[in-house]
């Protein structure tokens, strides 16, 4: 990863997050514009970004159903040899928890077939 390093992006992500709360747009806009302003850092950032929005989507009661598959196919195709020049094998045992736990969060919730952000 050449610009990130694997906790920043989680970091940045949530604190993003927070700020896009603080706009007063609600959950799902937010949501929105980080998967668009975190869109495209690198094959393996790409995953990690899916998995920081994934944590954020899993505590919300709805997600926009687009969302669900969107992040559910994506980190379903992680293969954990394509992260190896990337991230440490810590960092990859961690990763692969953190998807399993999304994957499966993003089952249960209920599925929001509003596309409107707002």
């Amino acid at each position: 990863m050449e610009d990130w390093e694997y906790n920043e992006i989680f970091v940045a992500i949530q604190d993003t997050y927070e700020e896009l709360l603080d706009e007063g747009r609600g959950y799902r806009y937010a949501i929105a514009k980080l998967a668009d302003e975190f869109n495209n850092l690198g094959k393996v950032e790409d995953f990690i970004v899916d998995t920081a929005i994934g944590e954020i989507a899993i505590s919300h009661d709805q997600v926009f159903v687009g969302r669900i598959r969107g992040i559910t196919e994506r980190l379903g195709g992680f293969n954990q040899k394509e992260a190896e020049d990337a991230l440490t094998l810590e960092e990859i045992k961690d990763l692969s928890r953190r998807i399993n736990k999304i994957i499966e969060g993003l089952e249960r919730v209920k599925a929001d077939h509003n596309p409107s952000v707002e």
